[in-house]
Formats: C-alpha cells, sequence, structure tokens
C-alpha cells in the first residue's frame, strides 16, 4: 500500500495540505497511527477518502453534513469492508509510479531533439490531458510508459501535438464508454434499492463492492479486447488501400506512358 506525507497527500488528492489538517480536525479524515519521525505517514485509505469528500463538496454539502453522513453510515460497520467499497469507488485503475524530473529534462523525456526547457502550450496540453502534473522545478509524469511510446513515435518524425491530438480523440471516445457503464450500475443500484440506498450490512457492503468491481474488470477488458479487434480490422482495410495505390504508382512509374 502506498504511503504518502500530508504534502504527498494532498497533491495526490488534488487539494492543499491545511484542508488535510483541517479535515482531520473536523473528524472527516482519520488520524494516521503511523509516523516518522513527528510527520504522520498516510495511506491510500485517507486518499480514497480525500475524494469522497472531495465529490460530496463539489455538490454542496458542507463538512458538518459530511462528517455526520459519514459517521453515521460507519457506525456499527467492519471498516475492512466499508474501506473496501471505498476503494472500488475511488480507486483509480491503470495507475503505476510516476516519473518526476527537472523541467529542463523534459524535453529529453519528450524525445525533443533541442535541449532546454519545454514549450509551455506543450506542458500546458499535456497537463489538461492529466499526462503531467506541473511543480515549480519538476514535471511529474503520470503516465510514464504512454509518454515513452509518444517519444518513440516522434522520433519517426510525427509531431508530439498530433499525438496529443489523437490521444485526446480517442479518450473522449472512451469517456463516453465508461459513462454508459457507470450510469448502467447507478441505474441497476436505483432499480433494486431505490435512489440513494447505501449498502447497510456488511454482506450488502462486500456484494456493491464485488459488483463495482467486476464492472471495471468488464470496461477494460471490452474495451481492450474490441480496440484489438477493431485496430487489426481497420488496418487490413487501410493496408488493403495503401497497396493499391502503391501497386498503382509502380506501375506508373515503371511503365511510362501506359
Amino acid at each position: 500500500m502506498a504511503e504518502y506525507r500530508i504534502d504527498d497527500l494532498a497533491r495526490a488528492a488534488g487539494t492543499t495540505s491545511r484542508n488535510v489538517r483541517a479535515y482531520q480536525e473536523r473528524g472527516l479524515l482519520p488520524v494516521p497511527s503511523k509516523r516518522s519521525g513527528r510527520a504522520f505517514i498516510y495511506d491510500e485509505s485517507h486518499l480514497e477518502r480525500l475524494k469522497i469528500i472531495d465529490a460530496l463538496l463539489q455538490r454542496g454539502f458542507t463538512t458538518a453534513h459530511i462528517a455526520d453522513f459519514i459517521t453515521s453510515w460507519e457506525t456499527g460497520k467492519d471498516l475492512t469492508e466499508i474501506l473496501g467499497l471505498q476503494h472500488a469507488v475511488t480507486a483509480t485503475w491503470g495507475k503505476g509510479e510516476t516519473l518526476e524530473v527537472p523541467r529542463e529534462l523534459v524535453a529529453t523525456v519528450l524525445g525533443e531533439q533541442d535541449a532546454g526547457l519545454p514549450d509551455p502550450e506543450l506542458l500546458a496540453r499535456l497537463s489538461e490531458l492529466g499526462l503531467v502534473r506541473l511543480h515549480e522545478e519538476t514535471v511529474e509524469f503520470t503516465e510514464p510508459e504512454l509518454l515513452t511510446t509518444f517519444a518513440e513515435l516522434h522520433g519517426y518524425g510525427i509531431g508530439l501535438r498530433k499525438l496529443l491530438d489523437l490521444y485526446s480523440a480517442v479518450i473522449s471516445r472512451v469517456d463516453d464508454i465508461a459513462e454508459l457503464m457507470v450510469i448502467a450500475a447507478k441505474d441497476h443500484l436505483v432499480t433494486e434499492h431505490g435512489p440513494g440506498w447505501l449498502p447497510e450490512s456488511n454482506e450488502e457492503i462486500a456484494e456493491t463492492t464485488q459488483m463495482l468491481n467486476h464492472l471495471r474488470e468488464l470496461g477494460v477488458t471490452a474495451v481492450h479486447t474490441s480496440l484489438a479487434q477493431s485496430l487489426d480490422r481497420v488496418l487490413r482495410s487501410e493496408l488493403g488501400d495503401y497497396l493499391a495505390t502503391a501497386a498503382l504508382r509502380h506501375r506508373t512509374v515503371s511503365q511510362p506512358g501506359k
């Protein structure tokens, strides 16, 4: 399980260290039991709780309402089951290690031939797509493997901006698929239990957690499998057209005047 100091936790949750301390003081966020010297050490359960708090705050709930809601729901329930449901709802899938580099090395990571500071507009675009987090002296790549692929394709002469446009177009379609699947899960819960239902027993929590995890697995597998099949199908079609054009061009060159 990942561990965070307070600044790292705040950064991962998209909030501030001041807010983290305030949530602790108001009982929204459990105080960590682990320390390193005088510093608290937080874990993934704290990050997931912060995501839930943020989601409710964005919908107009006060911290007092959220504290009452969390306390009343958790009373009498197995904490491990609750954390399991929190993880199923808020955990980020497909995220591995990030890569943080000094700004002067960013161009090298991106495969740019010219050394020096990267184009601010390019950094802004990467940040907008969630591929980097910008810090004062460094840039944190959230998907290093994907950026490595970008750099390799850039080496063939394909512009980074064109690659980012392609990536943006792909994720917009994936977002549509994700919305369909999540709404289907929400509609299922409403049909079965009514609007605003929350699992009450540990068995209900475990069952709901399992359902959400299976939904994620289905989504990832369906997109991966369908995309692979579509790529094969479209590649064969496009390759056929391309080879036909190449054959015509070759015949024209080798037999001028015919």
